[in-house]
């Protein structure tokens, strides 16, 4: 990583061939599939899935909005990431006939009872929880992550010169060096639980990080990333910068086949796509 910055700040021609070398290193699968969606109804041993990072949205109108959006997909279980978790306080306010736990920017909504949760305590600004979701015999064990934002302001990526674009890219290299060795830990720490699960386990959330970082092979070691194994269309999930990028995930363990995976880009109350997935639970 220290090694690919250095390049790019002392030859701006690097960046080109850098791009060209991860696509060729890399299986395109993991950003990008061709096929249509299966729009047929899910049998009873699927799943559908939602992971969604809203941007604190709290807006009435975008609020309905998105509880339309989860009743019109059918979703099963829904994994939401920088939330008001007073959302979830009041029966009143969202999904209220739903079963939702819901820890400081992170919830979980599920239209089968959640018979155990649990706040994970990460160090930094990480956050995570853990429930136990009980379908019909089965138990299925759900962990909604999201991971150190990096606090990268759009204003860095613009420059007037070399000079300056020098200068903002020594600032950025810093926030990432910083940001990196904070998901270096957190995603340890939840490693250790998603190991420990003695349930099919579902892993959703917002890494904030690309799918060529140690975090996303660190659940890749144990899980199956089901857009690269399912996926349709562009991968892409964040899109307020000047380039999109994938940085929301849904893992799954091999009790669960992936049957297909998407990213929505119809729904836009959030600078981040919502991701889909149907899985069927072996």
């Amino acid at each position: 990583m220290f090694t690919i910055f250095w390049l790019i700040k002392r030859q701006l021609i690097f960046v080109p061939f850098f791009i060209i070398t991860l696509f060729l290193l890399f299986p395109i699968k993991k950003y990008v599939h061709f096929g249509e969606l299966n729009n047929q109804p899910i049998r009873n041993n699927e799943l559908k899935i939602l992971t969604y990072n809203i941007r604190y949205a709290n807006d009435n109108k975008d609020l309905r909005s998105l509880e339309n959006y989860i009743h019109q997909k059918d979703i099963d279980i829904a994994f939401f990431h920088e939330i008001y978790t007073r959302q979830w306080r009041s029966k009143e306010i969202f999904l209220a006939e739903r079963y939702n736990a819901a820890f400081d920017l992170i919830g979980i909504s599920s239209k089968y009872p959640i018979i155990n949760e649990q706040k994970i305590i990460l160090p930094g600004n990480g956050f995570a929880c853990m429930v136990d979701i009980q379908k019909d015999q089965d138990i299925i064990r759900c962990f909604s992550i999201y991971l150190e934002p990096m606090n990268l302001s759009k204003n860095l990526f613009k420059a007037n010169s070399l000079k300056h674009f020098e200068g903002n890219l020594e600032l950025i290299t810093e926030k990432l060096i910083k940001g990196f060795q904070k998901h270096q830990v957190q995603i340890d720490l939840l490693s250790k639980y998603i190991k420990e699960s003695p349930y099919p386990v579902l892993v959703c959330g917002d890494l904030n990080s690309v799918p060529l970082s140690y975090e996303y092979f660190t659940l890749k070691k144990d899980l199956t990333d089901v857009f690269e194994e399912s996926g349709k269309g562009l991968g892409w999930t964040f899109y307020d910068y000047y380039y999109p990028i994938r940085i929301d995930y849904i893992f799954a363990s091999n009790s669960f086949t992936p049957m297909q995976c998407y990213v929505d880009k119809t729904i836009t109350i959030s600078d981040h796509y919502p991701v889909l997935a149907t899985l069927k639970l072996n």
